[in-house]
């Protein structure tokens, strides 16, 4: 371990728009999800800068294409010092590297070609290639210019005794990403340049962000510290009247220690669902959220069979002669506010439910189809609502939903639909969206759905698939873990009430064991909200690590109580983490880690 600075500097060349911008958004919005302190030297800045300024670092990143030509050969001298005798590490997006001053040329292997390519391939396995077989194929949206990197071949640099090692294939197997051992330091060349991350090519949160973060832990310096979401995984439960179990379907979820939101149709739970959502809320087995007073068309179909009926659930539809939909603040079908005071009403009829069962209302805001209208903002922030997790904006339909951009990535899938939404309102910064959807991946907003066309609900199958269920669930979980954020399992609850409690064990455990492999914790769905806001409303601006080995840390913001600091160290060729709680900051802390 050496001494010395512990953030991550960014190179780029501001003059150069067309190759710069795209890079917003493949990796200075990446860097700022995955919670690393940078800094940028820019090619276009006038001002300047001191040697000090430039090493040394824990990382450097070249960030676009041609973003590295500028350097002066003294500063480009400084920079290899630095990885291959100081230990930082580098990571480069850029494919002009026949610009490269002379200095930072001698650490690239010998033999550097061009091709085209819209076909990937994973080799090896190892810790930036985690969750992916070697073999594995992605088709890009659209063909690319990629460099290759003669497969193992050795780096012509003396200080380095590895070999290159193949990351990801052309179709042709010729290597494009590759990582290296450059002396003290580590190295990941993209071939591929950033364009890999543009939504035109792949994209975000399509299942390869670990490619980039998990480089750039590889080949920082250690200890490495980031303020990201830790590997959580929790769940979400729309739609829910308790079926004819009263929520024990839970069980099966808190055995892995995760504790879902359960989105409340509260006139539709008779008094054993009730004392059962009693149970779960003291012993913090989910959280509640008010859904939507009711919503039972399903249950007027002549192919809805449930696998059983609880003896007290209300029949409100009459055997499905009166079906109603019965939201809290819109009209379902013009996206209006409902009036004033009936909104006023309905709040109050959901505190009288909630008290009356001894249960409190999550910060969860999960409302069905996510509509929520405006005046029920103030009103749920009154009672400490303010973690939307739809993936919908605020204030209108779910259809047609609004180009609002929302960070990390502004993800919007083929159906309009968002997907990774971590970021607060734009109409009103006090409500804070936490939310993870699949609809970006799939051709609907129903991706994020196990059971969705699995299960015998209405005609979407004729019997319970349940292989297939799990394999959804796993997959959705891996995407989520993979981006550095949370994994979800989601369904809705009308789908679990048309199969046994074993066909429901199965799915649940089967889905977890697909994470054989993978670091991951389960959480309540609101302790993870919780913890996704604190991370948003502060960040890790400085590093460093004393003479003794000691990392400290400089953070900035507000949070209401303890947040994680993730430290990364290397254990061989793998990065190993450990998470520390940071106490609640005001402003501004110092803390050591």
């Amino acid at each position: 371990m050496s001494a010395g600075n512990r953030t991550v500097l960014v190179i780029i060349d501001s003059r150069k728009i067309t190759d710069r911008h795209p890079a917003d958004q493949t990796v200075f919005a990446a860097l700022d999800h995955f919670g690393v302190a940078w800094e940028v030297l820019d090619g276009g800045d006038y001002m300047g800068f001191i040697p000090d300024y430039v090493a040394p670092r824990a990382l450097y990143i070249i960030a676009h294409d041609g973003a590295a030509g500028w350097l002066a050969p003294e500063t480009a001298q400084q920079i290899a010092d630095a990885v291959t005798a100081g230990g930082a590490g580098l990571v480069s997006f850029d494919r002009r590297l026949h610009e490269w001053p002379d200095a930072l040329r001698a650490l690239l292997p010998d033999d550097i070609f061009q091709t085209r390519t819209g076909i990937l391939r994973f080799g090896p396995p190892g810790f930036i290639s985690h969750g992916h077989d070697e073999g594995e194929e992605l088709e890009l949206q659209e063909e690319i210019a990629a460099l290759a990197f003669a497969a193992d071949a050795r780096s012509h640099t003396p200080l380095s005794d590895a070999q290159d090692r193949t990351l990801v294939t052309d179709a042709q197997g010729r290597s494009v990403v590759i990582s290296a051992d450059v002396g003290a330091g580590r190295m990941v060349l993209f071939g591929t340049g950033e364009s890999i991350y543009r939504e035109g090519v792949y994209g975000h949160v399509r299942g390869i962000d670990g490619l980039m973060w998990r480089s750039i832990v590889w080949a920082a310096a250690k200890p490495f510290p980031m303020r990201c979401v830790p590997p959580y995984v929790t769940a979400r439960i729309d739609d829910c009247n308790g079926t004819y179990g009263a929520f024990a379907y839970v069980d099966a979820m808190n055995r892995f220690g995760i504790g879902p939101n359960l989105g409340l149709f509260t006139d539709e739970m008779g008094p054993t669902d009730w004392a059962a959502a009693k149970r779960l809320y003291d012993s913090g087995g989910a959280d509640f959220s008010m859904h939507a007073f009711r919503d039972d068309f399903y249950v007027a179909r002549a192919d809805y069979r449930p696998w059983a009926t609880l003896a007290d659930k209300p029949d409100l539809s009459e055997g499905g002669r009166h079906t109603l939909f019965e939201g809290l603040s819109m009209d379902h079908d013009t996206g209006a506010d409902l009036p004033a005071e009936t909104v006023r009403r309905n709040f109050r009829r959901m505190d009288e439910a909630f008290a009356a069962a001894g249960i409190s209302h999550s910060r969860v805001l999960n409302a069905h189809f996510g509509e929520v209208g405006w005046r029920a903002v103030p009103l749920f922030l009154q009672r400490g609502v303010d973690m939307p997790c739809n993936n919908s904006a605020l204030g209108q339909l779910y259809s047609n939903q609004p180009v609002w951009r929302p960070r990390p990535y502004g993800i919007r899938g083929s159906s309009g639909r968002h997907g990774l939404i971590l970021d607060r309102c734009p109409q009103h910064p006090a409500m804070t969206f936490v939310s993870i959807s699949m609809a970006h991946v799939g051709k609907s907003h129903m991706t994020t759905d196990i059971l969705s066309g699995r299960v015998p609900f209405i005609g979407e199958a004729e019997r319970p698939k349940i292989a297939e269920a799990a394999a959804a669930g796993t997959a959705n979980l891996k995407l989520g873990l993979d981006a550095l954020a949370y994994g979800l399992l989601f369904t809705h609850e009308e789908r679990i009430n048309v199969i046994s409690p074993q066909d429901w064990e199965s799915i649940v455990s089967g889905a977890m064991s697909g994470l054989d492999g993978w670091e991951w914790e389960g959480a309540l769905r609101e302790d993870v909200g919780v913890i996704c806001k604190r991370l948003l409303d502060s960040a890790l601006v400085r590093a460093s690590v004393d003479q003794s080995g000691v990392l400290r840390c400089e953070l900035v913001g507000a949070t209401e109580g303890p947040s994680p600091l993730t430290v990364w160290e290397n254990e061989d060729d793998i990065c190993t983490r450990r998470v520390v709680d940071i106490a609640a900051i005001d402003g501004y802390a110092e803390v050591e880690a």
